[in-house]
């Protein structure tokens, strides 16, 4: 059997002192600084593999093959998007100066709501 010794001192609860982050802490633990580690490990890990397989080789073997799929159909989009662009001109040509600057307001939020999304 083992007997308990009491202690000598009361129980008494601890003060919780909050933790408060310091700006800098603040800084380089948000979501703008983790964004930009992204993308410095991105251009980091792309200079390494420039580095190890060489410039001509990534070209022929990574750049052109992706040029190759991807400008026919960036080039047929651009066409088929002619009648919008025209219409969208047409809009900015005919509209009054304060008319335009709300149309510019109009345009920026819309592209802003789908880079939100």
């Amino acid at each position: 059997m083992t007997s308990r010794i009491k202690s000598r001192r009361p129980l008494r609860s601890t003060a919780q002192v909050p933790v408060t982050k310091s700006s800098l802490s603040r800084i380089a633990l948000g979501r703008p600084a983790r964004t930009v580690y992204y993308v410095l490990a991105t251009a980091g890990l792309t200079a390494l593999v420039v580095a190890l397989i060489g410039p001509k080789r990534l070209e022929r073997e990574v750049i052109n093959p992706l040029r190759g799929a991807i400008e026919p159909r960036a080039e047929k989009l651009w066409a088929e998007s002619k009648p919008l662009r025209e219409q969208i001109a047409g809009l900015f040509q005919s509209a009054t100066p304060t008319g335009r600057e709300r149309l510019v307001r109009s345009f920026q939020s819309w592209i802003g709501h789908f880079h939100a999304t």
